[in-house]
């Protein structure tokens, strides 16, 4: 089917030269992760370097990726595509990363096709839309794609190796989708829509559900599928009528018994780490969630000072302005979007796409001690980079009788893309290694957290460099002194170890022995 598409796109060379274009502008803009290693203190360590299952590729390693909840989570994709990398590269970073380069690159080249189709359709239904009337549907949906594949906020999902997880759910799931709307499309051709489960003969059907199977197999982000398609089978293909609403939700079937497994199987997984609500209440679930939706909003605005360590704050007892002011803007976005549902409703169906996606990584079911993460937008920020697209695009039309303001737009464009570009090549920067990544998030929030300076004395002291670790543990041990962190035992040892490196072997013993006797306090 894939060949048969790509088949269809060389009729239309303007097809696939965007094609061809938006995904080789994206691997080039994210080449430069091929020159960093790998995050052994931010699991690529445990995942990958001292994952010994990786190391062979055969029947016992599928087994295994499939019956494993190996690092508290079911990725069987992942770790066949590790393999696969073992297999080829061993253990030298540049394949990893290569692999998650393409493969980000081949899904922003797929979200334009996806767009290509959505804005097509809109115009088909909107054709008396003064706003959208004559735009260049081909301009909008490859400025969408690159709106999206160049944004820094994608930086974490592509540069991190062990976040394979999000580069091939992605690529599966867009799959999925393109495959879904190539099948509405074939239905609307036809005569008549024949009985209600006609759907079940149609091999395209059957394609998108084994891509949105590979999809959930890499990470269950995309569990929310089901209610996307639902989404844009009301618009923009008004498939929801009294005529085709039976068979559409019908179709929807095998999608939703696969999310619903795959979650079923996750919640299992994750129940021995889920975070109990005596350190974070339901409300305070609540305005941490909202705060993220705003936030992301924010930093896809304006992506700068991004970190990648964004710890929970627990419970929120009495919640100031920080919280309070984006429930307010949550509360205004939505009832707008609804208002504008008839006029306008590209809005209502982006933002409620935009938060049905962001849902599973809103932390009502808390399973870390992250707060929220620049990964947790790779999917939801599609959505937002095709409206941004259709509003550029349409505001270039109304322009268009200007050559002055024409040109402006066009530049103020070129301009918000190569921004964009250069501040996803400087971010990718920081993640060149351990070192990087922890000084990074140190000078965004310094003395914030201890954990973020025993993170980096544990890069000093995997690379030699014993008395950068001490000076860092020992800020850590003093932060974790003052906010009396759990487990100090844990510090003391870490300690001691350093000591013991640096031929300091009474203090080492002295913070050791110091060590044992907080740990036998605990008993």
């Amino acid at each position: 089917m894939i060949l048969k598409h790509l088949k269809s796109l060389k009729k239309n060379n303007k097809i696939l030269t965007h094609f061809l274009f938006i995904v080789a502008i994206t691997f080039f803009c994210f080449v430069s992760t091929l020159y960093n290693g790998f995050l052994l203190t931010w699991d690529d360590g445990y995942g990958i370097v001292e994952n010994k299952q990786i190391r062979q590729l055969s029947i016992e390693t599928v087994r295994w990726a499939f019956t494993t909840f190996y690092f508290r989570d079911w990725l069987p994709l992942v770790w066949i595509s590790f393999a696969i990398d073992y297999a080829l590269w061993g253990l030298n970073p540049v394949g990893y990363h290569l692999t998650n380069n393409v493969l980000h690159a081949l899904s922003a080249g797929l979200f334009y096709l996806i767009s290509l189709a959505l804005v097509r359709q809109y115009k088909t239904r909107r054709s008396s839309d003064t706003v959208l009337s004559g735009i260049r549907d081909l301009y909008c949906a490859a400025l969408a794609a690159l709106l999206f594949a160049t944004h820094p906020l994608r930086v974490e999902s592509v540069a991190w190796a062990f976040e394979r997880k999000d580069v091939l759910s992605l690529f599966f799931g867009l799959l999925s989708l393109l495959v879904y709307l190539r099948y509405v499309r074939s239905r609307a051709a036809g005569t008549a829509y024949g009985s209600d489960a006609a759907f079940w003969q149609s091999p395209l059907y059957w394609l998108a559900v084994f891509f949105y199977c590979l999809s959930l197999f890499s990470k269950a982000m995309l569990v929310s599928l089901p209610l996307v398609l639902l989404i844009i089978d009301w618009f923009p293909y008004n498939r929801i009528n009294r005529e085709q609403a039976k068979t559409v939700l019908l179709e929807k079937t095998p999608f939703i018994l696969l999310a619903g497994t795959t979650s079923a199987i996750l919640m299992t997984v994750h129940a021995a780490g889920k975070m109990p609500l005596s350190k974070a209440d339901m409300l305070s679930r609540i305005l941490i969630a909202c705060k993220s939706i705003i936030t992301y909003l924010q930093l896809t605005v304006w992506p700068v000072n991004l970190s990648h360590f964004h710890l929970h704050p627990g419970n929120i007892d009495n919640p100031g302005f920080e919280y309070l002011f984006p429930i307010f803007l949550f509360i205004v976005i939505t009832i707008c979007s609804f208002l504008l549902r008839k006029r306008w409703p590209v809005v209502p169906t982006v933002w409620a796409i935009y938060l049905i996606t962001l849902l599973p990584v809103l932390g009502f079911t808390q399973v870390s001690s992250t707060a929220m993460a620049d990964r947790y937008t790779y999917v939801p920020g599609l959505a937002i980079s095709l409206l941004a697209a259709v509003a550029i695009m349409a505001l270039a039309d109304n322009c268009s009788t200007s050559r002055l303001l024409s040109k402006t737009v066009t530049v103020a464009t070129i301009g918000i893309l190569a921004v964009s570009s250069y501040l996803t090549v400087r971010q990718i920067s920081y993640w060149k290694d351990d070192v990087t990544l922890w000084s990074r998030a140190i000078k965004l929030q310094p003395h914030f957290s201890g954990r973020m300076y025993a993170e980096r004395s544990a890069a000093y002291k995997a690379k030699g460099e014993f008395q950068k670790a001490l000076q860092d543990i020992n800020e850590a041990i003093t932060i974790a002194t003052q906010k009396r962190r759990p487990k100090m035992e844990e510090l003391y040892f870490e300690r001691s170890s350093i000591l013991q490196l640096l031929g300091e072997t009474a203090q080492a013993t002295a913070d050791y022995n110091y060590a044992l006797s907080l740990l036998a306090g605990q008993k």
